[in-house]
């Protein structure tokens, strides 16, 4: 069974989907794992970042999508190979092959599809929340078989807590909790740390940092002291990774798909030694 690791914040705009890409960059090139991506933002955007959109839209139009296997799911046994895409991204190893990442797409009906599961579930329940709580553990399940296809599987969490977030939560070996240095953050961090741990405030800081789920990550951090003051502030509360990204425009710009394969030091430039110090932070923690 692979290793599952969500990449998740109640708040948009932190970097999970650049975050999650780079984190299958970093173990399918330096950590030689089979990585698979499974997109659960119906923005899509970390599909858009190793696919393009051309690669995108042909998903959608013959169903290789996150929406179409979890809607199949609820009537039929197909398996969730049918619907990944194979060999995706646009960088290469140092020797000039395709790494190995695979990708269940995002969908825009992704959403849409969530409503259709809790009504399906609504008919037979007592309440709402037994409804919520049967759609949760069905993506469990279904995300739960992909378990044998990849050695790393990155869950890419759409903002806020959807059921297909709380089933990832569920799932996850581990947690990426990415966020920016400000004041909103600290509530975002606080509340996303009682859903994955599944105890209140004072049940999460009851747990040792180090036996938590997760590990929070400073994201876009600028200089000057005001971005450190926000990082020691959510540190004192919670287990918060040493490795902190720079707002530096290499990074922003190595998440435009590239029509030819490049290598990450051609993809990353400047970013890639902050990139390789979270890889090496994290590969150096985990069971892999």
């Amino acid at each position: 069974m692979g290793y599952f690791l969500a990449v998740a914040n109640r708040k948009g705009g932190v970097g999970k989907s650049t975050v999650s890409v780079m984190l299958a960059h970093a173990f399918a090139v330096w950590g030689g794992k089979r990585v698979l991506l499974i997109d659960l933002d119906a923005q899509s955007n970390s599909s858009l970042i190793l696919t393009g959109n051309a690669q995108w839209i042909e998903a959608q139009r013959t169903s290789k999508n996150v929406a179409a296997y979890i809607e199949d799911k609820m009537y039929g046994q197909n398996p969730i190979s049918d619907y990944i895409q194979r060999g995706v991204g646009d960088i290469e190893t140092d020797d000039g092959k395709a790494p190995p990442i695979d990708l269940l797409a995002g969908s825009l009906r992704f959403e849409d599809m969530q409503d259709e599961l809790i009504s399906h579930y609504s008919l037979s329940a007592r309440s709402f929340r037994i409804a919520k709580e049967r759609c949760a553990e069905h993506f469990k399940r279904a995300l739960t078989s992909s378990g044998r296809l990849a050695d790393i599987i990155i869950l890419d969490c759409a903002p806020g807590i959807s059921n297909a977030t709380a089933a990832a939560l569920r799932l996850a070996n581990k947690v990426i909790v990415p966020f920016r240095p400000d004041s909103v953050s600290e509530f975002a961090v606080d509340k996303i740390s009682t859903i994955i741990e599944g105890k209140n405030a004072q049940g999460v800081a009851e747990i040792p940092p180090t036996e938590r789920r997760y590990r929070c990550l400073a994201n876009y951090v600028r200089p000057g002291g005001q971005d450190q003051i926000y990082i020691q502030t959510i540190s004192a509360d919670h287990p918060t990774l040493n490795t902190q990204l720079p707002m530096l425009p290499d990074l922003a710009n190595a998440f435009y798909w590239a029509e030819e394969r490049q290598t990450l030091t051609e993809k990353y430039a400047s970013a890639l030694s902050p990139m390789n110090a979270l890889y090496k932070e994290l590969s150096a923690s985990l069971p892999l």
